[in-house]
């Protein structure tokens, strides 16, 4: 299910990224496949943003280990671990949720 890139969209900061895989693999196992190990230039992991539908899905933001290595690319946002927000998105607007 791919998104059209109007909200938030993720990336991987390398200077912390532990490159474990965790991230892969939980994305892979939901079958978002956002994802993927770049060939060029140092086969680091990346995040399609044309497939990660952040902020329906965050479970690369809770299998990651390596604190501030996803971050919001438009605001630089550490998001590992997942602020409060992240998790409650889904509530605003619904009638007697609190957030």
């Amino acid at each position: 299910m791919a998104k059209a890139i109007a909200g938030p969209t993720l990336k991987i900061d390398h200077e912390r990224c532990t490159q474990c895989r965790m991230c892969y693999v939980a994305c892979r196992e939901l079958n978002i496949n956002a994802v993927y190990i770049s060939l060029e230039p140092l086969h680091r992991y990346e995040i399609d943003t044309h497939k990660c539908t952040f902020p329906t899905c965050t479970a690369c933001l809770a299998y990651c280990p390596a604190e501030g290595s996803i971050i919001e690319a438009e605001s630089g946002r550490s998001m590992v671990p997942p602020p409060p927000d992240v998790h409650r998105w889904w509530l605003n607007g619904k009638p007697g949720a609190r957030a």
